[in-house]
C-alpha cells in the first residue's frame, strides 16, 4: 500500500515535473550575481543567464494543471532568442533518495513530449525550457521561495541577469503573459 501511493505521487511529480521547472541555485534572488542549478539531465543551467530575459516558473506537484496552462500560454515567446522560461518543480520532502533517478527519467520523456507538441504547433523553441527538480530546496531558497505555495509563482531576470518583477500566487496564464508582454 505504501508502495502503491509512492507510486502514484512519483508518476503525478513526474507528470508535474516536465511540465515545470526546478533549479539547485546558489545566490539569493534580486541580485544579479550568477544563479544556477542542475536539470533533469545533470546540465547546469543559468537560471538569470545574460543575454536574455528569463521566467523563473515555481511549481509543485500539486500545481500540475496550472502550470501546464502557463507553460502553453508561454509558446508564443518561446521562439524568441531573448525570452528564457525555466521551471522549478519543489519536490522538497516528497521523493525519496532511491526514486529521484525514476523521476529524472520520467520528466525526460515528458520534456520529449512536449518537444512534440511544439513542433507540432508551429513553434520552433531554440532552447529548450529547462525542468529543475528540486529535490532539497536550495534552489527554492535562492529564489526566495522558501515556502509550500498553493498556486504558480513567478520571477523575471533581465538580460543582464538582475531580478525585475516577481510575481506571488499568478492564477491565470493571462496575468502571466501581460506580464511577458510588458516585459519584452
Amino acid at each position: 500500500m505504501i508502495l502503491n501511493a509512492l507510486s502514484f505521487n512519483v508518476l503525478r511529480f513526474l507528470a508535474l515535473s516536465v511540465l515545470l521547472g526546478v533549479s539547485t541555485l546558489t545566490v539569493q534572488a534580486g541580485t544579479s550575481a550568477a544563479i544556477s542549478g542542475q536539470d533533469v539531465n545533470g546540465k547546469a543551467v543559468a537560471v538569470n543567464g545574460h543575454g536574455h530575459y528569463t521566467l523563473v516558473m515555481y511549481t509543485n506537484p500539486d500545481l500540475e494543471d496550472a502550470s501546464r496552462e502557463m507553460t502553453l500560454a508561454l509558446d508564443a515567446y518561446r521562439s524568441r532568442s531573448d525570452f528564457t522560461l525555466v521551471r522549478v518543480v519543489d519536490l522538497r520532502g516528497g521523493v525519496p533518495p532511491e526514486m529521484r533517478s525514476i523521476v529524472r527519467i520520467q520528466i525526460r520523456k515528458e520534456e520529449a513530449k512536449e518537444g512534440i507538441r511544439l513542433r507540432k504547433a508551429g513553434v520552433n523553441a531554440s532552447s529548450p525550457a529547462p525542468i529543475i527538480p528540486d529535490f532539497s530546496g536550495s534552489t527554492l531558497d535562492a529564489l526566495g521561495w522558501d515556502s509550500i505555495y498553493d498556486q504558480v509563482h513567478l520571477v523575471v531576470y533581465d538580460p543582464s541577469g538582475k531580478e525585475i518583477k516577481r510575481l506571488a500566487n499568478v492564477s491565470s496564464p493571462k496575468e502571466m503573459t501581460r506580464l511577458v508582454d510588458g516585459i519584452l
